[in-house]
């Protein structure tokens, strides 16, 4: 933190990232407004009039894709770990493969709420109610965790550390950002991920130029750098770093892998933008578009990491952060020559920013959507209220949701948000997932495999999370005083995603299946296709 304290002196260098940062807020409040305003339907506040194209809808997708997490987080694990770090990339990418083979049949159903889509099976408004609660699960952490980052990261580029700095700054950060949602909607916040997508690329193919002039252009120099500021080349390319070499550490490696692969395709703001685009054929070509810029975003991400070990060097960067993740503030801030490095982390903090804002926006707008659409108008309303009473709703739940986000990202400011992140996206894995496939694929698939797939899936894995290592149990856990886990792994898709799958099996095996309801599925599938919710 000493080193960036120059950045807070009187040497400009606080001023030109705020500066260029204000700056970066108010083109994209006056995007928001310009796109966003005039959406007076819900279809249009949504799922932007369901009119998106392919190359708007995959840049967006990206945007989607990046999280602040996934950009700070892997660039300073891949410096210090190696070879896993890796492995988790390649699963980051093959996540959009997994949403390739649904995206046209999602958007063929016509809808873009997860309540909404589960619907298309069967009757009743439990699958909306259980959509909303499974979207409530998974995004308001995922918020939490989003903005408790956005609030050290921000603290940490202005050279902040007094006590609470960073929960003032995430409370500001917070709300700026919930008024993007609330204002932009489907198509500000399409406008702002594309945008930040673009932004993303530029940001990290410059920082690569530079960084690989460094070695004048010799990959295989740096790559020696890499090993050698990592602890040697026999244990920066060989597995084990992150987890541990032992058997538990490979289980729980290619348990994350799998948690990033299948948790990341399916998450509430996915499925809305998939019910953005034009049609199941432009769904299709977006997704094989993103899986394409995806795929280059984290070849540039391991060349980032190795990057960082090189130039950086494990050491400096653990003794700045134990967890990595100002790996890349602190490439761009040593990457100077000619003053370069003030211009480059002036960049990449404004990266960071807008990465925070798009994200945080997308996912607020996703649970908005949920507790207005499905809730209000589907299951309180049935269907009765307007348009505009709806879309107003809509509003008024983004902030509804970012206003008590924001409240919880304070209050749980100094807890380990390891445990939110992994619990998130292991629901979405093992919970979502099945439902999405067993709904889409398959006839059988009745109410009450449905809902022993949802609310049964979501009780296994917090009880496997509750009494698992992220809890209790290690210094780094939720409680590092106590020790009640019985659970050895702290990512547990690799077994809550089976019993996900056969939860959903059973459920629809066991007792009579009444015919009206697979009709209604089915009739609700091809007839929804033409684009009513």
């Amino acid at each position: 933190m000493n080193e960036f304290r120059v950045l807070a002196s009187g040497e400009s260098g606080l001023l030109t990232p705020l500066t260029l940062f204000l700056a970066v807020v108010c083109v994209c409040f006056l995007l928001c407004l310009v796109t966003g305003m005039d959406s007076e339907t819900p279809t249009d506040f949504y799922a932007a009039d369901r009119s998106l194209p392919a190359l708007r809808s995959a840049l967006a997708l990206c945007g989607d894709y990046i999280p602040v997490t996934a950009l700070l987080s892997p660039i300073g694990t891949l410096a210090l770990s190696g070879y896993d770090s890796m492995m988790l990339a390649v699963s980051a990418c093959t996540a959009l493969i997994t949403l390739l083979a649904l995206a046209e049949p999602l958007r063929a159903t016509g809808r873009f709420t997860l309540g909404s889509i589960l619907q298309t099976r069967v009757t009743g408004t439990a699958p909306r109610t259980a959509g909303t609660v499974l979207t409530l699960v998974v995004c308001v952490p995922l918020i939490v965790v989003q903005l408790t980052v956005a609030g050290d990261v921000t603290a940490y580029v202005l050279g902040l550390d007094a006590s609470g700095t960073a929960e003032v700054c995430t409370a500001l950060i917070g709300l700026l950002i919930i008024s993007f949602a609330a204002f932009g909607g489907m198509r500000g916040t399409s406008m702002i991920q594309a945008g930040k997508a673009l932004l993303l690329f530029a940001v990290v193919l410059t920082l690569i130029v530079v960084a690989v002039n460094r070695f004048d252009g010799d990959f295989g120099g740096m790559l020696e750098a890499a090993a050698l500021g990592s602890g040697g080349a026999e244990v920066f390319h060989a597995p084990g770093l992150l987890f541990g070499d032992t058997t538990t550490g490979t289980v729980e490696l290619l348990s994350l892998c799998l948690t990033v692969s299948f948790g990341s395709a399916v998450v509430p703001p996915i499925l809305l933008r998939i019910g953005a685009t034009l049609s199941g054929g432009t769904a299709r070509r977006a997704v094989g578009r993103a899986v394409v810029m995806i795929t280059l975003f984290y070849g540039a991400v391991v060349l980032l990491g190795l990057a960082a070990a090189a130039v950086v060097g494990a050491q400096t960067i653990t003794a700045d952060d134990p967890q990595g993740n100002s790996a890349l503030f602190l490439l761009a801030r040593t990457l100077d020559g000619s003053g370069a490095g003030r211009l480059l982390f002036t960049v990449v903090a404004c990266a960071v920013f807008v990465t925070i804002l798009a994200t945080v926006a997308g996912l607020a707008l996703a649970t908005a959507a949920s507790l207005s659409h499905d809730i209000y108008a589907g299951t309180l309303r049935r269907g009765t209220a307007t348009d505009k009473r709806e879309t107003s709703v809509a509003r008024w739940a983004v902030v509804a949701v970012g206003v008590a986000s924001v409240f919880l990202s304070v209050l749980l400011h100094a807890w380990s948000m390891v445990f939110l992140a992994s619990f998130a996206a292991s629901v979405a894995a093992s919970a979502i997932l099945p439902a999405l496939i067993y709904t889409l694929f398959w006839k059988g698939f009745t109410r009450r495999g449905m809902l022993w797939t949802l609310y049964g899936s979501l009780a296994c894995c917090l009880l496997l999370q509750i009494f698992g290592p992220t809890v209790s149990g290690r210094p780094s856990s939720l409680l590092p005083g106590h020790d009640f886990h019985w659970f050895p792994l702290q990512n547990i898709a690799l077994v809550s995603v089976p019993i996900g799958f056969l939860l959903g099996w059973i459920g629809s095996r066991l007792g009579p299946r009444p015919p009206a309801e697979n009709a209604q599925g089915t009739t609700a599938r091809t007839g929804m296709a033409a684009g009513a919710d």
